[in-house]
């Protein structure tokens, strides 16, 4: 009996000891587990800013910057000479202006077209999805509402035939006749029930794909009518070529002359008779007004985002405040761009250096994550938070997912995938290296 208790104790200890390991290496491998905090992904635009450092030269010269491609007809000034506000610098061949005008004007107007057409088109497919909706929805409760009415008829069918039970001293074949009767009754409905449950299925499956189709047409349409489809470099060629009607259009309505803005004597003159303009600028005059220019150098990448005639902040160390002003002129110089702002008088007296810069929203993109969200994979990747089966049971894991990067900033990027939707869950934080398959733990607060 002493010997069984002993055995007793010592078996409750066992269990007692193993009780307690289990328990401590289930809290050694939770203790281990990366840390890992999410977000879902939002719709939402990518707002860059473009900042570029430059210098402020204390001037009191005005370039002169020609249209590209230009024929020079006439050049009226020479270096050294006084002119007045309004003198005609130079002229160019009003025939090469208007025959450039009307190439671009005919380029713009099959654009225009282009473009209504698109509109129309997409105008047309998003009307044609609704009534395809629509249409979906009226034939499928039609057929349903058939099946329905069928059923409710085996229904009454199987009542009538309950009510007539066989009388009781009635044969054998008769009773088995009416089983079999009943029998294929209560089959036939059990067909018929499990039929609309399949229709209704089917239904709701049609009409979640007719509605996607509908947000897909409403979105092209929505494209179509912003001129979102063109992209940032469409859209900066569209602009391009407006500015360049609209110079033309200037320089036709003055018959080809180009006047000075304001008194001053010229400096230099880089152009002549006979020739075509390029990007560079074809004359420079002092300027009496003694302004200040501030230039700064881009990247071919910036320059998508840059445009003449584009309004930029300026800051100048030692200066209070910041100034907004106009882009004056962009020139291409060995693979980069160089920005050129004449100052306002008065702006940025003393300094040397400037800072410009440039605010660009981008359009709304479905997916965008925290950049910091972002792991190279073998290309652009994320991290996504999934349940599976482990030692604890239900446990987190991690899921590596690549993605295509349609554009970002310093906080966000906007990515696309197939299997990316609005209630995933992208890991955005972690205290440990993530490897794909990984179990981890939230982070908690």
């Amino acid at each position: 009996m002493e010997s069984k208790k002993k055995l007793w104790q010592g078996f409750t200890l066992f269990m007692a000891v193993m009780l307690i390991m289990t328990y401590v290496s289930r809290m050694v491998y939770v203790s281990r587990m990366p840390r890992v905090r999410w977000s879902n992904p939002t719709a939402a635009s990518i707002r860059s800013t473009l900042r570029a450092e430059g210098t402020v030269e204390v001037v009191n010269s005005q370039a002169v910057i020609g249209l590209e491609g230009l024929l020079v007809e006439k050049v009226n000034v020479a270096a050294g000479d006084r002119i007045e506000a309004g003198t005609v610098l130079y002229e160019v061949d009003t025939e090469d202006v208007l025959a450039q005008l009307a190439g671009l004007e005919a380029q713009e107007q099959a654009w225009q077209k282009q473009e209504q057409a698109k509109r129309r088109d997409a105008a047309t497919n998003t009307t044609r999805a609704q009534e395809d909706y629509d249409t979906s929805v009226v034939e499928l409760d039609r057929e349903i509402a058939e099946e329905t009415k069928k059923l409710e008829e085996l229904m009454e069918d199987l009542d009538t035939h309950m009510f007539r039970i066989p009388e009781e001293d009635a044969s054998d074949e008769i009773w088995i006749a009416w089983a079999d009767e009943r029998l294929r009754f209560d089959r036939e409905i059990a067909e018929k029930k499990r039929m609309i449950e399949d229709m209704q299925l089917e239904k709701d499956k049609v009409l979640r794909q007719a509605d996607r189709e509908i947000e897909d047409a409403k979105r092209a349409q929505s494209a179509a009518e912003g001129g979102l489809d063109l992209g940032v470099s469409g859209v900066s060629q569209v602009r391009e070529r407006q500015e360049r009607i609209a110079l033309l259009t200037e320089l036709a309505e003055t018959e080809g002359m180009v006047k000075a803005e304001c008194a001053g004597d010229v400096l230099e003159v880089m152009i002549q008779s006979g020739m075509r303009m390029g990007t560079e600028a074809v004359l420079r005059y002092a300027d009496d007004r003694g302004s200040r220019i501030f230039h700064t150098i881009i990247s071919q990448e910036q320059k998508a985002i840059v445009h003449t005639g584009d309004t930029v902040q300026l800051s100048f160390p030692g200066s209070a405040g910041e100034v907004r002003e106009t882009i004056d002129s962009i020139i291409q110089e060995n693979g980069s761009y160089t920005v050129t702002i004449r100052l306002e008088p008065g702006v940025a007296n003393g300094c040397t250096e400037g800072v410009m810069e440039l605010v660009s929203t981008s359009e709304i993109y479905d997916f965008v994550v925290p950049v910091r969200a972002l792991h190279n994979d073998g290309g652009n990747a994320i991290y996504v938070l999934e349940e599976k089966e482990g030692i604890l049971g239900k446990e987190l894991s991690v899921r590596s997912m690549t993605v295509r990067l349609l554009d970002k900033n310093e906080d966000y990027a906007a990515v696309a995938d197939e299997l990316l939707s609005a209630d995933i869950k992208v890991v955005t934080e972690c205290d440990q290296e993530l490897e794909n398959g990984a179990a981890v733990k939230e982070w908690e607060e």
